[in-house]
C-alpha cells in the first residue's frame, strides 16, 4: 500500500523553501524518532520556533502538527511486513503496486538527480553492490551502465569483491542497492571503502532512517509492500529498477 505521508506531501514539495526541504529530509530519515516528538521538541531540535514548524506542516498539506504526526504513525504501520495471501486478497492491489512505483519516481529530487548526472558526466568507473535480494537487479544495472558507455563492475564472489575494494578510487561511483539499508556485510564493506577512499556513494533504499542512507552522498527512496511467503522475501524491487533506469536514460539523453 502506498504511503499516505508521501502521497500527501509530494504535491506540495515545490512550495517548500530550502530550510523546509531540509526539515522534510530530516523527517523522512528519522521518521520513527519524529513521530514521538512534540512540536516543542521538534522545533528545539532545529533551533526554530513552534510557529515555523506549524507552518511547515501546513505547507506539506496537513491541517497542523497533530495531523502531520498521525500521518507518520499511519505510514509506520503500513510498512510492517505482511503475508502474501493477504496482499493478493486486496482487490485493488494492482493499483497500489503502481502507486508505489509512481511514488518512488515522484519523490526523486531534481537537485539529487543533477548531482548524479554531474558525476556520470565525468565518466567514472562504476561499482555496484547489492543485498542478497537485489542480486539479479545488480546484473541488469551493470548492463545499463555498460550500455551507456561506462566501465562498470558488479562483483559477486569473494575474490571479485576484494579486487573491487582494492581498486576503487576517489573519482569512482559506488552504487548500493538495498531495500532495508542496514545489512551488516554491506555496511562493513562501505566503511572499509570510505576509510581509504572517497568515491561518490549513490544508494537506493526504503524510505526510512537507515545506515546506508545516512552514509550516502545521494539516496533515492523506493516504496513497496513487504511481502514474505514460506520465509522467502518476495518484496517488489521494481522501484529500484525504475530509479536506476531513469538516471541512465537521463544521462544518455544528455
Amino acid at each position: 500500500m502506498a504511503l499516505e505521508f508521501f502521497e500527501t506531501t509530494n504535491r506540495n514539495m515545490p512550495m517548500l523553501n530550502q530550510t523546509e526541504r531540509q526539515l522534510f529530509d530530516y523527517v523522512v530519515k528519522n521518521m520513527d524518532e519524529v513521530k514521538s516528538m512534540s512540536i516543542q521538541k521538534f522545533a528545539a531540535t532545529h533551533f526554530l520556533s513552534t510557529t515555523t514548524i506549524f507552518r511547515f506542516t501546513q505547507k506539506l498539506g496537513f491541517s497542523g502538527y497533530s495531523d502531520f504526526i498521525n500521518s507518520l504513525l499511519i505510514t509506520s504501520h503500513q510498512t510492517r511486513p505482511m503475508e502474501i495471501p493477504d496482499v493478493i486478497q486486496n482487490k485493488v492491489y494492482c493499483e497500489e503496486y503502481l502507486k508505489n512505483i509512481m511514488e518512488a519516481v515522484r519523490v526523486m529530487p531534481p537537485k539529487k538527480i543533477a548531482q548524479v548526472q554531474k558525476v556520470l558526466s565525468l565518466r567514472p568507473n562504476v561499482y555496484i553492490f547489492t543485498d542478497e535480494d537485489a542480486n539479479d537487479i545488480g546484473h541488469y544495472c551493470e548492463k545499463l551502465f555498460i550500455g551507456a558507455g561506462l566501465k562498470t563492475y558488479f562483483p559477486e564472489v569473494g575474490y571479485q569483491v576484494q579486487a573491487a575494494l582494492d581498486n576503487i578510487e576517489d573519482d569512482d561511483l559506488l552504487i548500493i542497492l538495498s531495500y532495508a539499508g542496514r545489512e551488516a556485510k554491506l555496511v562493513e564493506m562501505i566503511e572499509r571503502i570510505l576509510f581509504k577512499k572517497k568515491p561518490f556513494l549513490l544508494s537506493v533504499t526504503r524510505a526510512d532512517n537507515n545506515i546506508i542512507q545516512n552514509m550516502s552522498d545521494v539516496n533515492f527512496y523506493m516504496f513497496a509492500d513487504e511481502i514474505t511467503m514460506h520465509g522467502i522475501n518476495l518484496t517488489s524491487h521494481v522501484s529500484i529498477l525504475m530509479i536506476i533506469e531513469l538516471l541512465i536514460y537521463d544521462f544518455i539523453s544528455k
